[in-house]
């Protein structure tokens, strides 16, 4: 299963998407950010070379 998360570099945003690594083992985690204000790419520095993991950054 594909999962969009949008925000994924901010505070909530990161640990939702480290608990859905760490959760569903199966899953991709798409991550896709604006990096403005609050996004921060050290909240996902730890899982940047996991394999279910990508980040995007853009805008919706």
């Amino acid at each position: 299963m594909n999962i969009l998360v949008t925000g994924g570099a901010g505070f909530i945003g990161s640990n939702f998407v480290h608990y859905m690594l760490q959760s569903y083992e199966t899953y991709k985690i798409i991550n896709l950010d604006a990096l403005t204000y609050s996004g921060n790419l050290n909240n996902v520095k730890s899982i940047q070379d996991h394999p279910n993991y990508y980040f995007v950054k853009g805008e919706i």
